[in-house]
Formats: C-alpha cells, sequence, structure tokens
C-alpha cells in the first residue's frame, strides 16, 4: 500500500508552469506569511528584476527566482534551483541543481521539531534530523506515490473570515531527488548540522501524462466558475508542515473532488486541458486506489487497541499480498477461540491469555464493533481509543457501540476532535460503508438508506456558515450533485419523498419544517440554538415590570447624562437638552424592563446609556445589585470596561468558568454550571452575536435569579461571522410586539457638535441612507429624495472631492491608480495634521510623527485604510505592501523583517492569547515580565524588543524578535520571535516559547470591515470598488465610513454606481439570511421559487412575485401588478439627464418601444417632501416630458394602480 504526499507551493498567477508571472506586482501571495517556504519569498522577492523578466521562462533567466521551489509543479522544461545557508551557519556558499519538469522542492517540518529531534542533552541533533526525512522519504513509492499540491492561506481563495488551504494540483511521483548540500562549508558547520543539507529535495512527477493541475489562474476574475472549482480539503490536517505523509483514504476523498472539478471544467468548455482524457485517467486512478486501500484500512491500527500490535507487520505484509480479509478472520478466530492459530508473531501463553480475557471482557456489541467494524474504517488510533472509551461523549459521540453498529454514520454526524473543526468526515465513513464490489465486501448499509442521507444532509448542513435553516429541494439537489460524481455503486438519487418517509429517524439530528408546499431543513442543534433564545426571551418580556428599593427619577437620568461642561451645552442648550432628555427617556423606558435592547447609529451615545443603566442599577437595588458586562470580542469587552469603568470580560471566557467550552473551543449544549450571581446582565456590540454563541451563553445563565438582560447594539451593522442574524431579528420582534422594550437612540451628538462646530456632518448624512428600516415600516420618501440630492451631489464634485468638511469622494481607474491617490491623500492629511512635509528620502519620518501622540504613545486609532476585500487588487494584502513600502521601507532594508513585518509597523493582533495561553509582555509600570492577555482584533504598533535595546540601531542588526505594544494597554510590551526571556506567573518562572508573527499578527495599516467593527478612527479611507461587489451591502458600507470619527475619504472605483448598487433594498445581506428566531423569515428567491411555494406574506419582507426588493408594501402592490401582467420593469434604475443629472425612479417600465417612470408619492402632505417633489417633477417634464406616470398614498392603492396599468400598458 503506497503512502501518498503533500506538498507545499507558494501562490503562482499562472499556474505554476515554470515561467515568472506575467504581472508578478499583482502576486502578493507569494509573499504573504503562509507562502512556501515560510517568508523566504517575502525576504529576497526583487519586484523590479520581476517585472523586467515578467512571463519568461525560468530556463532563460540569468538568476533564480526566490519562488523556485513551486514554479516548476507543472512546467515543462529543466531549471535551475539554488537556496543559500542560513545566516546562523558560520561558513558555507549557495549551493545549485536541477530542477526537471514537472518538480517541486519539499521539506518535511514535522520531522524538524518533533520530540526525535532532540538528543538526550535537550538540544537539536540535525543528524537525527535528517535520518527522519530519509525515513519520512523511504515510504514514498516512486511510480505509485501521489504527490497533492497545495496553497497554504496565503492564496486567493482564502479570506479575513475564512482561512482555507487550497488543493490545486496533484501527480504521480516519478523520482525522488538526493539531499542538497551547501557549497564551501567548514568541518565546524557540518559536524554542527549534519552535513549542512538544505531543506529542499525535489519531487519529480510524471505530470502531465499521470496529473491534474485546477486551472485557478483562469478564473481568478470570476467568482461563479472559481467557487466551482475550488478545493478546499475536509482534513486539514494533512495540509500543515510543509509535506505531510497521506493514506490511499486520504486521496480517494481528494480524487472524488478532482472528478467533480474535471467534469465540470469540460461541462463549461475550458480548453486547458482534454478534460474528458483527464477524467479516464482520475477514474482509472480511483480504481486503483480502491484496491491499494482494501476493505479493512484501520485493521492494523485496531490489533494495537485490542493487544496484538506485534502481529501488525504480518498485517501489513496480509494486505500487500492481498489476503487481509483471510488475516482479518484469523486474527478474530484466535480471539473467539483459545485453539485457533494466531497468524504472524507468536506470542507467549501468558499474554495470550490475558489479550483473550480482555477481549472477553468487552461487551459483544464492542466485540463486533471492533470485529466488524471499525476495522473499515481510515480513522487513526487516537480516535478509535475515543470511540470505545467511556467518557465519548466528550468528543461530542452519544451513541453507544450498539447504536454505532446498527448507523456507522453516526460516527460522521457526532464526532469532535481536539480542536475546533476537527470531525470525521462523511467521505470517510462512506468508503467503509459501501466499499468497491471488487475487493468482495458486503455493504453496511445501501447507497440509499436513510442513514446515509441523513448522514449527507448533517454534513452539508455542518458546513453552512450563514443560514439557520435551508429548503430541502436545495437540500438534495446539492447532494444529489455531488454524488453524480461518485463510482457507480455510491450513486443514488434522493428525492423529496425520502425526507416525508423517513422523517421520524432524520429528525433525530434534524428538523423538518413545512412550510407551503415546501420542507424546509435545520440541523437539530441549530433548530435547538433558535428555540432556547427565542423561549428564554419571550418570558422575560412577560415578566412584570421591575419594581424598586428607592425611586428612579427622570432627573436622576438627566443628571447622569447631562455634562454641563459640554460644548454642545454652551453653543446649543436647547438642542443639547432635547437630546439628553431623549437619552433619559430611553433610560426610564428599558430600566424597568426584565428584558430591552438599547440602539442606535454610531455617535448616538450608546455607551453613554450603558454607563447611566448600571448607575441606576446601583441605586435602585443598593448592595444586592450585581451586573456583569459581556461582549463577543476582547477587544469590544476592553473598550466598554474602560468606558464605564465597570468589570466586563468576553462570551467566551464567561463560558469557559462555567464549563460551556469544550477545550477545542467549541461550544457545550448541556453539562455547564449555570451562573447564579449576577442580577443584571449588559451585551454590547450585539450586531456581532451570531447564534450559537448566545444560545450557549443562555444556557449558561440561571434565569431565576436574573433580574435584567440589556443588549445593546447598532442594527445598522454587518450580520456576524456566523449563522443567523440573532440581533436585527430580536430587534425585529421586539418593534413589532413589545416596542416599550426597545430604546431607540436617534439623535445624533456626534452630528450636533461636529454641525455646530463646523466640522460637517457629511459622514452620518450619507451613512444614514443605508440604515435598515424598521420591519413592515412605510417608505421614507423624504429619505428617498434626500438620498438622490446627495448621489447628485455626489456626481458633481469639485476636484478636491470635499463633500463636507467631514467627507471627501475620490475616484479611481484602476488599482495603481487607487495607490497613488490613496498614498497621495493620506501624506496630504497627515502633513495638514503635523505640519510636518513629508521629506522623499526620508518617508518613515512623517508615518511615525503622524502615528505619535503628543506624549510619544502611539495612535493606532489616528487613521485606517478599510477594505470589502483582502485578495484583490484594491484589497488589504496589496494596499498593506504599499503602505509598508511608503512607511517602513528603509527599515525593512536595514534590519529585515519576521513573516513580513519590520520595526515600527501597524499591526493587528489575528489570535485570541487568553489566560490560558498568554503572550510574554514587559511591564513598563510594574518593571517586569508577565503573562499578558491580547485579542483578536487589537491594534499596536512594533517597537524594539528590550533585549535590543542596546543593538538594534547597530549596522549589522537583523531582527529575530520585536514587541508590540497595542492601543490602550501601551505600557505593555509583547514579544514576538524566538528567545523571548521568562516570567512569573502564579510564583513560578514560565520560559516564553517562540511566537511565530505569523501566528498571531498581520500588517494593519489596511483591514477589512469585519476587522474594523467596533472600532474608531479620527481618519477612514474606505475602498469601495465597483468590478467586484459580491461582498458590498448597505450594512458593510456604513458599518466601514462610521468608523470615522473625524473625517472619512471614500475612493471609488470609476463612479458612482457602487453606491448605487447597494443602496437598492436586495443588496442587503441581512435580507438574505435564512432564520426563524420568532418569526420564520427565509430568505427571497426568484419568481418561479416563490409561486411554486405559495409563500408569499405581503409586505413583510416588502418582497414581491417579481425577484427583486422594493421599500415599501405601496411598491409591493404596484410591482406584483406589472410583473403578474408581464410588464417588464426594474426597480429604482438611475435615470440620467443630457446634463448628468440623475435621479431614482421607482418603477423604470420598458413598454413597446417606449420608456415610462413610475413615481409613487407617499407623504405630499409634508411641507418639505412637497417642496422636493415639485423640483424632481420640474426636472421629468424638462427631460423626459410625458414619460413620467405617478400615483399618491391612499387606501385605494390598488384600483388605482390597475387603472394606470389599463391606461399605459394595455
Amino acid at each position: 500500500m503506497p503512502t501518498h504526499i503533500t506538498a507545499r507551493v507558494a501562490w503562482h498567477q499562472d499556474g505554476w508552469n515554470g515561467h515568472v508571472c506575467r504581472n508578478p506586482a499583482a502576486n502578493r501571495h507569494c509573499v504573504g506569511p503562509h507562502s512556501y517556504p515560510g517568508t523566504k519569498i517575502q525576504e529576497s522577492r526583487q519586484l523590479e528584476w520581476e517585472l523586467e523578466v515578467a512571463g519568461q521562462s525560468c530556463a532563460q533567466l540569468s538568476d533564480v527566482p526566490p519562488c523556485i521551489f513551486s514554479i516548476n509543479a507543472f512546467g515543462a522544461e529543466t531549471l535551475t534551483a539554488a537556496d543559500t545557508p542560513p545566516s546562523f551557519f558560520n561558513s558555507g556558499t549557495r549551493t545549485q541543481w536541477a530542477l526537471p519538469p514537472a518538480t517541486v522542492c519539499i521539506w518535511p517540518y514535522d520531522a524538524m521539531y518533533n520530540d526525535e529531534a532532540y538528543g538526550a542533552n535537550g538540544r537539536v541533533d540535525n543528524t537525527r534530523r535528517l535520518e527522519m526525512v530519509k525515513e519520512y522519504l523511504d515510504e514514498i513509492e516512486p511510480a505509485k506515490s501521489l504527490v497533492f499540491h497545495y496553497a497554504n492561506y496565503s492564496n486567493p481563495l482564502s479570506t479575513d473570515d475564512e482561512k482555507r488551504y487550497a488543493v490545486v494540483g496533484l501527480a504521480r511521483i516519478k523520482r525522488i531527488g538526493d539531499i542538497n548540500y551547501y557549497d564551501n562549508t567548514d568541518e565546524a558547520t557540518r559536524k554542527q548540522y549534519g552535513g549542512a543539507y538544505a531543506w529542499q529535495i525535489n519531487v519529480e512527477t510524471l505530470y502531465p501524462d499521470q496529473g491534474m493541475r485546477i486551472p485557478y489562474h483562469r478564473y481568478l476574475d470570476q467568482p461563479e466558475i472559481l467557487e466551482r472549482i475550488t478545493l478546499i480539503p475536509d482534513n486539514s490536517e494533512n495540509f500543515k508542515y510543509g509535506s505531510r505523509h497521506i493514506t490511499d483514504d486520504d486521496a480517494l476523498v481528494l480524487i472524488e473532488r478532482f472528478v467533480e472539478i474535471a467534469s465540470y471544467l469540460r461541462e463549461i468548455g475550458d480548453d486547458s486541458e482534454n478534460w474528458s482524457v483527464r477524467l479516464s485517467w482520475l477514474n482509472g486512478l480511483l480504481a486503483e486506489l480502491w484496491r491499494s486501500r482494501g476493505l479493512y484500512p484501520g485493521l492494523a491500527r485496531i490489533l494495537k487497541v485490542v493487544g496484538l500490535e506485534e502481529t501488525i507487520p504480518a498485517c501489513q505484509k496480509a494486505v500487500a499480498s492481498h489476503q487481509e480479509q483471510e488475516f482479518h478472520r484469523a486474527v478474530f478466530d484466535w480471539l473467539d477461540n483459545p485453539g485457533a492459530p494466531l497468524p504472524g508473531k507468536s506470542i507467549l501463553a501468558a499474554d495470550a491469555a490475558k489479550i483473550r480475557r480482555d477481549w472477553q471482557l468487552r461487551t459483544e456489541p464492542e466485540q463486533q464493533l471492533l470485529r466488524d467494524i471499525l476495522p473499515r474504517f481510515d480513522l487513526p488510533a487516537e480516535y478509535f481509543e475515543i470511540i470505545l472509551s467511556d467518557s465519548r461523549a466528550e468528543h461530542g459521540i452519544t451513541a453507544n457501540p450498539a447504536d454505532l453498529i446498527s448507523n456507522s454514520y453516526l460516527l460522521a454526524e457526532q464526532f469532535g476532535g481536539d480542536y475546533a473543526g476537527e470531525y470525521i468526515s462523511f467521505s470517510r465513513i462512506d468508503h467503509g460503508v459501501l466499499p468497491s464490489p471488487e475487493l468482495g465486501g458486503a455493504f453496511l448499509h445501501q447507497p440509499n438508506d436513510w442513514r446515509r442521507l441523513r448522514a449527507l444532509c448533517v454534513d452539508r448542513l455542518r458546513a453552512e456558515s450563514k443560514h439557520t435553516f435551508v429548503s430541502g429541494g436545495q437540500l438534495l439537489q446539492e447532494i444529489n450533485h455531488k454524488l453524480s460524481f461518485l463510482p457507480e455503486w455510491k450513486r443514488t438519487e434522493f428525492t423529496e419523498r425520502y425526507l416525508t418517509i423517513d422523517r421520524k429517524v432524520l429528525e433525530e439530528m434534524l428538523v423538518l419544517r413545512p412550510e407551503g408546499t415546501r420542507q424546509y431543513v435545520y440541523l437539530r442543534r441549530v433548530y435547538d440554538d433558535e428555540r432556547e433564545i427565542e423561549s428564554q426571551l419571550r418570558k422575560l418580556v412577560t415578566r412584570p415590570d421591575i419594581s424598586f428599593k428607592r425611586p428612579v427619577t427622570a432627573a436622576f437620568w438627566e443628571g447622569l447624562l447631562a455634562d454641563p461642561q459640554s460644548p454642545l451645552m454652551q453653543q446649543d442648550r436647547e438642542a443639547y437638552t432635547a437630546a439628553i432628555q431623549q437619552q433619559a427617556q430611553v433610560c426610564a423606558r428599558v430600566f424597568t424592563r426584565p428584558v430591552s435592547v438599547v440602539c442606535g447609529a454610531a455617535g448616538t451615545g450608546k455607551t453613554t446609556i450603558i454607563k447611566a443603566l448600571l448607575q441606576g442599577v446601583e441605586k435602585a437595588h443598593g448592595s444586592a445589585s450585581s451586573f456583569l458586562l459581556l461582549a463577543p470580542t476582547g477587544k469590544a469587552a476592553d473598550r466598554i470596561r474602560e468606558k464605564t469603568g465597570k468589570s466586563a470580560e468576553t462570551i467566551h471566557k464567561f463560558l469557559a468558568r462555567h464549563g460551556w467550552l469544550n477545550e477545542n473551543m467549541t461550544l457545550k449544549q448541556t453539562g455547564g454550571e449555570r451562573e447564579a450571581g449576577v442580577t443584571t446582565y449588559v451585551i454590547d456590540e450585539a450586531s456581532m452575536l451570531d447564534l450559537g454563541l448566545l444560545a450557549a451563553l443562555f444556557r449558561a445563565i440561571n434565569w431565576n435569579t436574573v433580574q435584567r438582560l440589556i443588549i445593546v447594539g447598532d442594527p445598522n451593522q454587518l450580520p456576524p461571522i456566523g449563522r443567523g442574524k440573532v440581533f436585527a431579528d430580536l430587534i425585529d420582534w421586539l418593534r413589532e410586539h413589545h416596542s416599550d422594550n426597545v430604546g431607540e437612540l436617534t439623535v445624533n451628538l456626534r452630528q450636533m457638535g461636529n454641525r455646530l462646530e463646523g466640522a460637517g456632518t457629511g459622514i452620518l448624512d450619507l451613512a444614514s441612507l443605508y440604515v435598515r428600516p424598521a420591519k413592515g415600516a412605510p417608505k421614507n420618501e423624504e429619505t428617498g429624495l434626500r438620498a438622490e440630492e446627495l448621489f447628485q451631489k455626489l456626481q458633481d464634485l469639485p476636484e478636491d472631492g470635499m463633500v463636507d468638511q467631514d467627507l471627501r469622494v475620490l475616484y479611481w481607474e484602476d488599482a495603481e491608480h487607487l495607490q497613488e491617490i490613496l498614498v497621495g491623500q493620506m501624506v496630504a492629511d497627515m502633513e495638514a495634521d503635523t505640519g510636518q512635509q513629508l521629506e522623499p528620502d526620508a518617508r518613515h519620518q512623517l508615518w511615525l510623527q503622524a502615528a505619535k501622540a503628543a506624549d510619544g504613545s502611539f495612535r493606532p486609532d489616528y487613521q485606517q485604510v478599510i477594505s470589502p476585500y483582502r485578495n484583490e487588487e484594491f484589497g488589504t494584502a496589496a494596499i498593506n505592501l504599499r503602505l509598508q513600502h511608503e512607511a517602513r521601507e528603509k527599515s525593512l532594508e536595514r534590519v529585515g523583517g519576521l513573516a513580513g513585518i519590520t520595526l515600527y509597523d501597524k499591526v493587528m493582533q489575528i489570535r485570541n492569547r487568553g489566560a490560558s495561553n498568554r503572550l510574554i509582555a514587559y511591564d513598563f509600570q510594574a518593571r517586569e515580565s508577565i503573562g499578558g492577555e491580547v485579542f483578536n482584533g487589537e491594534l499596536g504598533y512594533v517597537v524594539p524588543h528590550g533585549f535590543d535595546s542596546g543593538t538594534w540601531k547597530s549596522p549589522r542588526f537583523r531582527l529575530s524578535r520585536f514587541s508590540v505594544k497595542f492601543d490602550r494597554k501601551q505600557h505593555l510590551a509583547f514579544g514576538y520571535g524566538k528567545k523571548l526571556g521568562s516570567y512569573q506567573y502564579k510564583g513560578r518562572t514560565q520560559w516564553a516559547n517562540e511566537e511565530k508573527p505569523e501566528d498571531n499578527l498581520e500588517l494593519a495599516y489596511a483591514i477589512s470591515v469585519h476587522k474594523s467593527q467596533g472600532s474608531e478612527f479620527e481618519r477612514v479611507y474606505f475602498i469601495l470598488p465597483k468590478q467586484k461587489t459580491t461582498l458590498l451591502s448597505p450594512e458593510l458600507f456604513y458599518t466601514g465610513i462610521t468608523r470615522a470619527s473625524r473625517h472619512c475619504t471614500i475612493l471609488v472605483q470609476e463612479d458612482i454606481a457602487p453606491l448605487l448598487r447597494i443602496y437598492r433594498p436586495g443588496a442587503s445581506h441581512l435580507v438574505g439570511i435564512n432564520s426563524s428566531l420568532f418569526d420564520f423569515t427565509p430568505a427571497p428567491d426568484g419568481a418561479a421559487q416563490l409561486r411554486e411555494a405559495a409563500y408569499l406574506e405581503e409586505g413583510r419582507l416588502h418582497q414581491t412575485l417579481a425577484p427583486a426588493m422594493v421599500r415599501s408594501k405601496s411598491e409591493v402592490i404596484i410591482s406584483n401588478l406589472l410583473f403578474e401582467r408581464e410588464i417588464p420593469f426594474f426597480y429604482e434604475l438611475p435615470l440620467y439627464a443630457p446634463d448628468g443629472s440623475f435621479y431614482l425612479p421607482d418603477f423604470t417600465i420598458k413598454w413597446r418601444g417606449e420608456t415610462y417612470f413610475w413615481e409613487h408619492l407617499g407623504m405630499l402632505d409634508h411641507d418639505d417632501y412637497r417642496r422636493r417633489w415639485e423640483t424632481k417633477k420640474a426636472w421629468y417634464e424638462r427631460h423626459f416630458p410625458g414619460q413620467l406616470i405617478t400615483t399618491e398614498e391612499s387606501g385605494n392603492l390598488s384600483p388605482d394602480a390597475q387603472r394606470v396599468v389599463e391606461k399605459w400598458f394595455s
């Protein structure tokens, strides 16, 4: 049975063809922190030279590119590879070797760092390391073994929210190269470093005759195709540490996906290969792998479990000679019958008696599981131990051995490993249940068995990252599509009839919900999460109002909230007093409610309200009061703690304290303790709460001891990274059924202050156009007209792009132009803020000066570039590299970098390092090193490490470690890199491990919108592309621009079209999420599906019969009427006049060669609206005479609209 391997490659823009990328500057992934090998390319890349030789074959170059180890994976020529000795070698020069066609260089880094690599003295034994590498390579069989090429997280298919490995190709291995040694090393170096070998070795393959490359390079700008051909491995553990062994079973899972991808590429007419020929080879490979895998790939590990590890060599020999079934029979005969012979090595009588006794002590179901079921599955030995242990429930397995015999797919449905995302895949179990008929083993279940259907449903729904349910039809369509590419004996087609017939057994893991003529399907766990939250909130909302020991008056609230020294009080007492009175009314309204929501846009004073409410709790309830502030992120918890002066923690920390988190950080549904000592809970940044996290929190609270729950957030922000839209659903429900429980802040103090100080209100004026309307609310016609006026203003901007004192809009044509105007504007703003001019030969001075406060501390919140995307030319990766070049080029040249990060770079922590996983930090106040906590999303600046304080300015200094000072904790310097020293924790000395920057930090000159959520910056530079809009939504745009507290520059591609696109109702991401918290709200789909389902609750989501979203119930009537009469229309399509001015007609109708514009007028009784409408009407008469149709709001809209249709369109 051959062993296969994985091989990491650095990303290549043109398919690893042995040529330099045609556009090297566009390839930012090869210099990412998760490239190959490590950050070597980033440290040695010469982009100017690459641009000169772009697209050329590396065989023709005078030098060797730093990506040479990957570049020829699918190339056709022999190249030259080279590697330079590491800096810690005291001798040696670069070595070169030939790189044949279709060859990559690998190194099994696992072997370099495991326990066997260290001698008895605790030091690395480099000779032993080399021996382990040779042992790794010896298991590879040329002409049989396969290599699967993959890219680590530094690839264009990975995002900030979802970091993914990507398999890019596979090939049959032809030859393993020789170990390479550095030239001209001295004897001492060779002795210390095992001969001074280079950590790269050739793996030559038989591609193109036996192999396949996924043509990602052709479809990077076609997301629909790209998603279909992307291969993300189920088992990420096989794709770590450069290269790892994988089994036939692992290879089968991957080849099945390659078959699916190749079939799709043939279907769409891709001509990069002959896909029919490639499919023929892949199908032959599947048959070969099945024969090699055999019927019992887990047998050797089961032998270890039952105490017969000494027979494993005999087992391997039997497998190699295709006699595994005979061996399997003989082994278990020996266990059951003392007189039966044992194949292989003989065992001492005493040992044999003990092994047999242990076997007999097992229950009959355990014996059957070990004999008949588990050997069929290629699982790690530790998984078998877990499955058989009495504590299997700690890993999610509630089934007993008898259950697992009856339904082996339970292993895929229930098992959870030691880290988040570790599970047993459906495919791994399916291979054991339905083995190749050529192997002679019976199926455990039939291909159309309900057990298989349920496991397929669970597999698909578990991967769902957004919806709480999906339609049964969609689910079955996806499952059947997946099965259609499997070998014939595994194929079947499931219909909705199966959901009906097998409903009872399916609902042990799923929930089936009929609505109209459709069935919708949930994971039971997800359904239970929704019901847990809904049940507790319904109970809270029906409790009687809270009574007080001490009265809390309106005057008390106003006294807490008002600041007599506020500039607003001095400049406009009346307006300020009115704002404070509104805040006081909100406090008084929600303070008596057992459950309430405080919501408002940025700048409305939500945190001020929280602080006042906590003071009110202390006054009203005295010493009997206890409260806890919770937030979804460490950054948010830090901020609310700082602003209120009260204790705050993350929800995850609270759950861990009470036993509701597994060790792998997944959430428990049972088994934890319930907190009974808190009477008031405040949950901040509620828009970031996903369904599972809030459900776990609700389970961890003893609600009988809770007096008050206050949930705080901005309903206009992005939905969470995770399942559901809990906060939006909660607000909708409370507004509709319990409006007194919602305290909505509508007066914007920040906007008021800016207006009075002449600082501008453009940010909030623009953001207000993208505010989410209350569910069922009538269309705000004034907002519509105001939007048209503002959009017109944005189109006709002066040259400097100024919209208001706090808002600027600049337009860009391409990525190069974007970077130029972005850098130019940032420099101009820094010059204005510091009074210092940019020195072309010392650019870093201005960037550093602008980043510092008057006291010399860093200000990560001074300026921030925000982009919706990561990997595109306008994404955060490209912008970060450009801004680092502007700000820190000199430092990179002088001291180098770690994972692409150098001194005084702006960085973000990307991994939670809490109490259980602290980082070493020097505390300047206590003057000692401590174990410090820092959380995902915190921003800071890199500074020299304290150990290097006397050397970092010297000419020969090279960076090997550094510290970071984070915002709001700049008395701490957190260490990253090597040799970080020790610190005291709980009276003991703790030596710090190496902390790799790439595992903890990213450059943060530019960050994503999600990463910016919950933060504020003085200046924001928001990038809005036109060419790629998948991620764009009103929630995203609103969240991004409202991060600016002082000024926002919006950089829009080409024209205002992106702003208009996300203004449309259908652009909302919240609308596109299936959820059923309180109300059942499936996302809208196309007209045919809606009509088939007969599910249209008119006006509820303002969803029309046509595939469009509109803003009011009246517009639903009009659009449905047009759709039913088959009158084609567009909603809010921009209408441009010859002079360049434009408006957004409610409906644009194309009819028999003519174009008409239908405006529905809803607020003619408002003077301001009526004046604006008259202006708009005159515009129509001037530019489009005779083409305007109008209706007015009334109780007779339906007949009025019908008369219009009959008059104009019959």
